[in-house]
């Protein structure tokens, strides 16, 4: 689908992303069924990163970035640059870009590619998820799309969906559902933040039950109550 600059998408209210900004992304996926979560290709840039925005979604050419500058001039305040880049060799996005993005609003960028001014950027401490580094750069020839549907570490985004990251990755919430799995997330993080190491209760599984390991071990392990030596 390339060739095609959508400006007007569905965004999130601000209420929303301000709510799921104090939800780890582990409890977000939970809350979601284990779904939601990027693969473990897309990684922070930085420790102790913290993203939450709106999905401006860029599809590019591989190798070239030409759409991913215009995309930077569409970008309003809350958003997050997500670029399927194609070619997971070149340095699709730097710090001249992250600081135009951020001097516009933008809170973030997540790529299925590389990144490079690797310093640059964690000195700023622009949110940026990414495959790895790259000092090669890329064409600017070939235009792709704006706000379409992208795929990113093994999700499909639509443009106005909530990004969230964090030390752990990306999660990203579908628009359409947000306000459920808000409900649901924000139940789940209450009940996470007693802690239950204090409270001696095992942790919730990813549909909100409390773990029956009787259950779910029985006949399927042998429980040995007799001592045992191992080896010679």
């Amino acid at each position: 689908m390339y060739g095609h600059i959508y400006h007007q998408v569905r965004r999130p209210e601000p209420r929303l992303l301000e709510a799921f900004s104090e939800i780890p992304t582990a409890t977000i996926s939970d809350a979601m069924g284990r779904h939601g979560a990027m693969n473990v290709s897309i990684q922070p840039l930085y420790h102790d990163i913290s993203m939450v925005g709106c999905a401006l979604t860029v599809l590019c050419f591989p190798g070239d970035n030409i759409m991913t500058h215009a995309a930077l001039q569409m970008v309003q305040p809350g958003d997050v640059l997500v670029i399927d880049e194609g070619d997971h060799q070149t340095g699709c996005f730097g710090h001249k870009s992250a600081m135009l993005a951020r001097s516009k609003g933008g809170v973030g960028a997540v790529m299925s590619g590389c990144t490079r001014d690797a310093r640059e950027l964690r000195a700023d401490r622009f949110p940026v998820f990414c495959r790895g580094v790259s000092p090669r750069a890329p064409q600017k020839n070939t235009p792709g799309s704006i706000n379409v549907p992208v795929h990113v570490g093994g999700i499909v985004v639509h443009p106005g969906d909530i990004v969230v990251g964090d030390d752990d990755g990306v999660v990203v919430v579908p628009l359409h559902s947000a306000e459920e799995i808000l409900a649901k997330a924000q139940a789940r993080h209450r009940h996470e933040q007693r802690g239950p190491a204090s409270s001696g209760e095992l942790p919730l599984d990813p549909a909100g039950a409390r773990l029956d390991l009787e259950r779910l071990l029985e006949g399927k392990v042998v429980h040995h109550h007799e001592p045992v030596e191992w080896g010679p």
